[in-house]
């Protein structure tokens, strides 16, 4: 099935362009742009187009470079600006995974776009299929072509309510993606559970989907604290999915398939700390050896593929994950895991002073729990952590490190209180009024309340000027 031009769907099926309207991008623009960091109304939310540019350039060399497919999860900026740099221009094949269905129809101009310079286009859509949704992401694929959508099943009900899909409505079959739980307990099904055998049952004499790959995120790779962990944890990850996809296709008798034309399964695996471990293995170590070696054999049999979505920003959790180290054992110049390679900033502004309050100094800040979240860093015991700017470097708190500094000690709804930690001698001295960049715990839900993201190029001169405005999506 061609792909269509955006004018050619209905704008009744593009629900969230209509019923969640983005502000204006040209007025964005004349609002802030050109301005210095220090005359912007605080809360905002920053971020720093040189760090972004790295992160994702990390990326994608590393898949590259070890021979694997890699798909970009949009979810955690919900930007067009940024889905093009996890992308890449030199790429031919746009692979990504969205949370929500807002996400997957904002892209579509985008996405029609790279069809016409005749890019392969694939996107999942990243829970186990609800019925409600299903129209709407049939007019997404009716647009972008019979195979550009794809789906999550779990359950062998996900099967049967496909099957009722109307042709007309989604031409042609329907790529599925079975959920594997590789431990995480969120969504999927394990290796060998009685659930596995009844979807690979459903899927065998199913007429309306087919299926393309398997699917795994392990969430709880955010507790490891070293890259020697994390790897681990990706060996693990990517093993259980292979089991899974093992038992799974005897059941359905498809690897019995001899063909050299036959298209391989795909194993998608990652959550941000496994997939950024990967980039270990290209040191010249006999552990990074054995973990190629690994991959290779998989991926000879199916077609391995990483997924993840936080890396391009980072936050204070992926960096007490340790999944890389800070600098490269081979390159010791080259940054890979520390605070400079932390994208994201939420600037905000001192409401007041509290010097004696307690056994420790504290300010308030008007941002609380709507703009840094409510989500822990297992690293030390705050919301976010101070920055040294408008200093490019300098001291600041570092849970590996001094643990002196100002972090968020406590949040409320819009209240956010910082406590001065380590000797107050040292202390830095806050006046009401003043802006600070802090460094937030998850970088997904510290952009969530903002419409649109303030974006700065410590690359290039005036790295506290704003030079470009990036609108987020917003909507289910």
């Amino acid at each position: 099935m061609a792909s269509k031009s955006i004018a050619e769907v209905p704008l009744s099926s593009l629900t969230a362009p209509l019923l969640y309207p983005s502000p204006s991008e040209a007025a964005l623009k004349l609002q802030y742009v050109g301005k210095k960091l220090q005359d912007v109304q605080a809360p905002a939310v920053v971020l720093d187009a040189a760090v972004v540019r790295r992160n994702c350039r990390l990326m994608l060399d590393t898949v590259q470079k070890l021979g694997v497919g890699f798909r970009a999860h949009v979810k955690t900026h919900k930007t067009t600006a940024l889905t093009k740099l996890q992308v890449g221009e030199e790429s031919q094949s746009v692979k990504l995974v969205a949370s929500t269905v807002s996400e997957i129809e904002n892209l579509l101009p985008w996405l029609l776009e790279y069809k016409t310079q005749g890019r392969d286009v694939n996107i999942l859509y990243g829970l186990p299929v609800s019925p409600s949704s299903i129209s709407r992401l049939a007019a997404v694929a009716r647009a972008l072509g019979e195979g550009s959508v794809g789906l999550f099943i779990d359950h062998p009900s996900h099967v049967k309510i496909l099957e009722q899909v109307d042709p007309s409505a989604w031409p042609g079959q329907i790529p599925v993606w079975v959920n594997i739980d590789v431990g995480y307990h969120r969504e999927g099904v394990s290796a060998h559970s009685k659930q596995l055998a009844d979807i690979a049952y459903s899927l065998s004499s199913s007429k309306r989907t087919h299926l393309a790959g398997l699917y795994t995120h392990m969430g709880h790779s955010y507790s490891v604290s070293s890259p020697e962990e994390a790897l681990k944890y990706m060996a693990a990850e990517l093993e259980g999915l292979e089991e899974g996809a093992i038992e799974f296709l005897k059941i359905t008798g498809a690897h019995e398939t001899k063909s050299a034309s036959a298209t391989k399964v795909t194993l998608s695996l990652g959550a941000t700390p496994t997939a950024t471990s990967v980039q270990n293995l290209l040191e010249d170590s006999e552990g990074a050896k054995e973990y190629r070696a690994m991959i290779d054999k998989i991926n000879r049999s199916f077609a391995v593929e990483l997924h993840a979505g936080v890396y391009p920003v980072m936050d204070m959790q992926q960096l007490a994950t340790r999944a890389r180290p800070a600098q490269s054992p081979s390159n010791p110049t080259k940054s890979l895991l520390s605070f400079s390679d932390l994208g994201m900033r939420n600037l905000v502004e001192v409401a007041s002073l509290y010097p004696d309050r307690g056994d420790k100094p504290e300010a308030l800040i008007a941002a609380g729990s709507i703009v840094l979240g409510r989500d822990p860093c297992k690293s030390y015991p705050g919301w976010g952590v101070v920055s040294p700017w408008p200093l490019q470097d300098g001291p600041h708190y570092d849970p590996e490190g001094s643990r002196t500094g100002w972090i968020v000690g406590r949040v409320a709804q819009e209240h956010g209180v910082l406590t001065w930690e380590g000797p107050t001698g040292q202390m830095r001295q806050l006046e009401i009024g003043e802006k600070l960049l802090v460094w937030p715990n998850h970088a997904c839900i510290a952009g969530v309340n903002f419409g649109w993201y303030l974006v700065v190029d410590s690359e290039k001169p005036d790295p506290e000027r704003v030079r470009d405005v990036w609108v987020r999506w917003r909507g289910w």
